[in-house]
């Protein structure tokens, strides 16, 4: 557990360092919410609905955070430790690639987590969204959403690596 809490602070300082996710996991859904919050305000989805724009699109910008971590961040990481041989370098070590790669998948699920955080603040304290339905089940779709997609991404990278 030291091992994963170690590698972990160094991975997350150098993931912020590199600013890929932050600009691309975290960022770039906020902007798009208030792009979307700005065009599009609290007017109706469609004429007649019951419900916004904002709150029709909600689930799309929320998901942007997972799919920009699953298919950017972690594929460019391990790549980018491929090209450097520091997997190589790695697998002499105690340290296993799996480590790594669950390193990164806990990384990337938190910048998954922030930017669903981010979006719905955003959402909710400069255009007034405010979810129907049940949050806890919306929550439950999302890290089910989340967990799958960077499982199915662990295994393939796993896969890769010859782990």
């Amino acid at each position: 557990m030291k091992a994963f809490r170690t590698m972990f602070q160094t991975e997350l300082m150098l993931s912020l360092r590199g600013m890929d996710m932050v600009i691309f996991g975290i960022a770039m859904p906020v902007v798009i919410t208030f792009i979307l919050g700005i065009i599009y305000g609290s007017k109706p989805a469609f004429d007649g609905a019951e419900y916004t724009f904002m709150a029709q699109s909600f689930g799309a910008v929320a998901s942007i955070g997972v799919c920009a971590s699953g298919v950017m961040g972690l594929p460019l990481v391990v790549s980018d430790y491929r090209n450097k041989k520091l997997l190589k370098r790695f697998k002499v070590t105690p340290i296993s690639p799996s480590l790594i790669l669950l390193v990164q998948v806990t990384i990337n699920a938190l910048y998954s987590v922030i930017s669903l955080i981010l979006v719905y603040g955003t959402a909710a304290l400069f255009f007034g969204y405010r979810m129907d339905g049940s949050f806890i089940v919306f929550l439950g779709a999302f890290f089910l959403v989340m967990i799958w997609f960077l499982s199915f991404l662990y295994c393939y990278m796993s896969y890769i690596l010859d782990i």
